[in-house]
């Protein structure tokens, strides 16, 4: 939504808005934010774009209805923008959509070809989940959460994976995996298996990784990315798929990924008034955390996390699976449950609490101030605070943690 509201101001649209949470990339582009439901705001507007986290039922999209104001889904707008690009490259799946739409922009940006981005994090470098360029390529990460990506005709689409994940929406798995056939047969060329392998994955005394690119059991080239994860080898080589579609030669993929400075909150390094190497990631699934466990394995000493769990209907969904791999952790704190759309459960986090404590040291903690103070005396060698709610921006606001 940001980057969309972002675009539209740049091409000349009134654009205001509400939102939870501040939002500091829209208020640099002076795109006026306000914290509290005003149908002033409505009344004001011509049209309505609204994202999947707010119901149908909602009081200002059920106002904006009444008084007969054009609505749309945020993916409509995505999709009508998109259209307007010669060529559309859409990443979707359940893990790592972010990270290879950022690669593949990346490589096009340092082979010279001016590509557009709509992105759904924060690239690290700019600071900017956006950037209006060319009218030859526009690369977006693509939502499949209800059926975002149907909006989108891609002539290079990109499948990751399909786990288990918003059956809130689905119902079921089955239905879900439908959506991302349909995703598929619309896309002109639809990427879901490599013809590259990522070979001999290792870490840099920095932990970065680095690796070889292999076809067919021959070497193309070695990258040596600027960023941590040892998942990200498999997000590059989707990157490269892309790219060697378009024509891209190996020494501009090679310089685009190891120029690639990661996105915030993707296994994020970030200093800490706790001690420790402490890391931000997003990961709200369990086969995200147990690609973050993977990542900090090589790391000696006591490992810990705070996580925050995102939707209660996720965590009800995938309980054992989150006790399974929050329990390779030696510490777990848990923090009060970013309930997105939903209506509050407290039961379900006491739930989860007391099959982890089964396995690990774990506890919960609902209080920031509360939980800060538990972090300055923490004794551990690795820290991860994970989850895709608020957390992490509350403690960027009260300068716990902070970015070089």
């Amino acid at each position: 939504m940001s980057s969309l509201a972002i675009y539209l101001k740049g091409q000349g649209f009134f654009v205001r808005g509400y939102d939870r949470s501040n939002l500091s990339e829209l208020e640099k582009h002076s795109v006026e934010v306000t914290h509290e439901k005003n149908t002033s705001d409505i009344d004001w507007a011509d049209e309505v774009i609204y994202s999947s986290a707010f119901s149908q039922n909602d009081f200002l999209i059920s106002y904006a209805k009444k008084i007969h104001k054009p609505c749309f889904q945020r993916g409509k707008l995505l999709g009508d923008i998109a259209s307007r690009y010669e060529n559309v490259i859409a990443v979707a799946g359940s893990h790592g959509k972010s990270t290879v739409t950022a690669m593949i922009y990346s490589i096009l940006r340092v082979s010279g070809q001016n590509p557009t981005l709509h992105l759904g994090a924060i690239q690290k470098e700019s600071g900017k989940s956006y950037d209006h360029a060319g009218s030859k390529y526009f690369v977006t990460e693509a939502c499949e959460y209800h059926d975002n990506f149907l909006f989108l005709h891609p002539s290079i689409s990109v499948v990751t994976n399909v786990e288990k994940e918003h059956l809130d929406f689905f119902q079921s798995f089955s239905n879900e995996k439908k959506s991302f056939q349909k995703f598929a047969k619309q896309s002109g060329v639809c990427i879901k298996s490599l013809s590259y392998q990522s070979k001999n994955i290792r870490c840099d005394n920095f932990g970065r990784v680095i690796f070889d690119v292999e076809k067919n059991g021959q070497k193309c080239f070695s990258v040596h990315l600027s960023i941590g994860g040892t998942y990200n080898a498999q997000n590059a080589l989707y990157a490269i798929e892309v790219c060697k579609l378009l024509g891209i030669s190996d020494c501009l993929i090679k310089l685009g990924l190891e120029s690639f400075k990661g996105l915030q909150k993707r296994f994020e390094r970030v200093n800490c008034k706790a001690k420790g190497n402490v890391f931000l990631d997003y990961a709200h699934h369990p086969s995200e955390i147990e690609s973050v466990v993977k990542s900090i394995a090589k790391i000696k000493g006591k490992k810990s996390t705070v996580f925050q769990p995102h939707t209660f209907s996720r965590t009800l969904m995938l309980m054992d699976d989150f006790v399974n791999v929050l329990s390779k952790f030696d510490e777990v704190i848990l923090f009060k449950t970013y309930a997105a759309r939903e209506e509050e459960q407290p039961e379900v986090e006491q739930k989860l609490l007391s099959k982890l404590s089964q396995k690990t040291n774990a506890q919960i903690c609902c209080c920031q101030s509360e939980l800060e103070q538990k972090l300055l005396s923490f004794q551990s060698d690795v820290l991860v605070i994970m989850g895709a709610g608020d957390l992490p921006e509350k403690l960027l606001e009260s300068g716990f943690i902070w970015r070089n």
